[in-house]
């Protein structure tokens, strides 16, 4: 679903850096900002959902733009407007909430009190949305137009389960899906989860853990489809997206996944919120999408093993305490020329099963310092890993070790290290050892 696009007219450089803040922390990431003269054009080629407009400048350029926000009596064609002033230009502000501003915010802009500002923007957005429904409400009642109808159902229900999902199903519409329609396709399956997400939503009331959760997809989401993915399922905090084409597409989302979310720390920083930490896992494989239920209550769904890895590499970016983990079945079918940082981390074999999974992890969004040291130590970890998985553990610890000293922030070389202790060997057993490590993921 596309952002609603918000566009700053004037303002102080201090008010408008916080105002973008508290807005991107809410969700409401397309802000832009522009002069007054710059604002008429847009404003007429509607190309804003909603205008905050600073009244500190000359009263012809406010009336102007005001005027070019509610051309006529249309609802459709009226642009909200909330104007921004200081508390000792209240002759103004009432005068713009007579000619047709929504609401006001007063400058400076605090930002202890977010709610002050992003509230007063959603309920502006609302109400915008809820007028353009009525008007088509309006239209399709008055054309007996029925297509149109269904058009405004269908689009409904699209929210809930993905185009791309009747794409794959061969399906234009969910009126043509029938319980048991299935298709086997191979993808690439995508896993994001919040770190300690249990322990965070304690502290918040529910209205407070839909709202974060809500400010925190919305962030991310468009991420996932501009790389070319979709998103399966939520799973409370966690995401579960598929990419059919190239792997690229899902390893490329992840990195700029975790840009975006250190970008959207920032603003829970400046708004006084805790920030956060996510952990993703990506795999490739045949999976089969999907209707399960029965005839009265059914839901389209994917059943694959590439999943259940998926999920169990997010789970283990906690144990090698990594930000992504990815599958030796992704690194296989990048293009050569990729642009990703990979360290091989062995094998590693999920309990009950017979076959190891070949992980990697992707250290892109790492500290420059920490980068510029895996990159430097890269052949003396693949030497390590390599008498690690011939069993040779002394040799391999000692090699982990001294890459570990090299940088106090090098998890995987510090947890391969303790795995080669006498300790964990002997509890490893007198079986024979494969060089995969069996952990266990929750």
């Amino acid at each position: 679903m596309p952002q609603d696009r918000i566009l700053r007219v004037g303002g102080q450089e201090a008010d408008n850096r916080t105002l973008d803040a508290l807005l991107k922390a809410a969700g409401m990431t397309d802000v832009r900002f522009a002069t007054p003269s710059e604002a008429l054009p847009m404003i007429s080629g509607h190309e804003c959902d909603l205008i905050v407009l600073d009244l500190m400048q000359s009263s012809g350029e406010v009336l102007k733009l005001l005027r070019a926000a509610s051309p006529s009596e249309d609802a459709s064609a009226r642009i909200p407007v909330i104007v921004t002033a200081p508390a000792t230009a209240t002759d103004r502000i009432q005068s713009c909430l007579q000619y047709g501003a929504e609401d006001f915010v007063l400058t400076p802009v605090d930002q202890k009190t977010p709610l002050l500002v992003t509230r007063r923007v959603a309920l502006a957005l609302q109400r915008r949305r809820m007028a353009d429904f009525k008007v088509k409400m309006h239209s399709s009642t008055q054309e007996a137009d029925e297509t149109a109808t269904l058009k405004l159902a269908d689009d409904a229900f699209l929210r809930f389960v993905p185009r791309e999902f009747l794409d794959n199903l061969d399906k234009k519409s969910l009126t043509e899906v029938k319980l048991g329609d299935h298709v086997q396709r191979e993808m690439t399956v995508f896993f994001s989860d919040i770190r300690d997400f249990t322990s965070l939503s304690e502290q918040l009331t529910p209205q407070e853990n839909f709202k974060f959760l809500n400010s925190y997809l919305k962030n991310v989401n468009p991420i996932i489809r501009a790389h070319k993915g979709f998103i399966d399922k939520y799973i409370g905090d966690a995401i579960m997206a598929l990419f059919p084409n190239d792997p690229d597409d899902a390893l490329l989302a992840g990195v700029n996944l975790q840009k975006a979310v250190f970008k959207y720390n920032s603003g829970r920083r400046l708004a006084g919120y805790v920030p956060i930490a996510i952990g993703i896992g990506i795999h490739r494989g045949d999976l089969i999408l999907g209707t399960i239920g029965e005839d009265e209550r059914m839901q389209t769904t994917v059943i694959a093993d590439a999943v259940n890895v998926a999920s169990r590499l997010e789970g283990l970016t906690k144990t090698y305490r990594v930000g992504l983990l990815v599958s030796g079945a992704v690194v296989e079918c990048l293009q050569p020329n990729h642009p990703f940082k990979l360290r091989h981390l062995g094998g590693v074999k999920a309990k009950g099963k017979t076959q190891s999974v070949e992980i990697y992890e992707c250290y892109n969004n790492d500290p420059a310092e920490l980068i510029e040291h895996k990159n430097k130590t890269q052949e003396a970890f693949n030497s390590a890993m390599a008498e690690f998985r011939k069993g040779t553990f002394l040799t391999a610890g000692k090699i982990f070790g001294r890459i570990a000293e090299l940088h106090p922030d090098d998890a995987p070389a510090a947890f391969f290290r303790d795995r080669c202790s006498l300790t964990v060997v002997h509890e490893r057993g007198p079986g024979a050892w494969d060089g995969a490590e069996k952990i266990e993921v929750k």
